[in-house]
């Protein structure tokens, strides 16, 4: 329990410092924005092409993967998130790491793709990987794979000017 209660500390702290940034350093930030809105109009176009497959996929599965310890944000997530104007899902740190995730509802995940934690869009199991590529042509499957990488590519240049940003404020 300690650890579930330090995790939950640590993601308040960092959403603290990341929306104390973008409160006060806004106008520097317009770069780690925009790459942010283009990420998550990609991962919204990837959704529909996802969501096909796991509402085959994920309803019949006896070994859920979605567990509450991968529901939490990383300081990456917590960047993009506030990039874009959103607010972090709410957390509640009374639920064991071990259960099934506190987010998922009787349809699958009840947060928006786009808000979801990078962990959680991008794991795919070994079912749903079977899936997705036995019921695709080679063309869907590669704009499949194509977009995760331009999503990828993103998320890590939004990340380094998110940080040269903070290094330049920071002098």
């Amino acid at each position: 329990m300690t650890e579930i209660r330090s995790r939950h500390d640590s993601l308040k702290s960092y959403q603290k410092d990341i929306d104390d940034v973008f409160r006060h350093y806004n106008d520097r930030l317009v770069k780690v924005r925009n790459l942010a809105i283009q990420i998550a109009e990609n991962i919204d176009n990837l959704g529909a092409f996802l969501q096909k497959h796991t509402a085959v996929v994920c309803p019949e599965c006896d070994s859920v993967c979605c567990i509450n310890r991968h529901s939490y944000h990383a300081f990456d997530d917590i960047v993009y998130i506030h990039a874009i104007g959103e607010k972090i899902p709410l957390h509640n740190s009374a639920f064991d790491d071990s259960v099934s995730c506190q987010f998922l509802g009787k349809r699958g995940c009840t947060i928006a793709r786009s808000l979801r934690p990078y962990r959680c869009n991008w794991y795919f199991c070994s079912p749903l990987l079977d899936h997705i590529t036995t019921n695709n042509s080679n063309r869907h499957y590669r704009s499949f794979i194509k977009l995760l990488q331009e999503i990828t590519g993103k998320r890590q240049e939004m990340m380094e000017e998110y940080v040269s940003t903070v290094r330049n404020i920071a002098r």
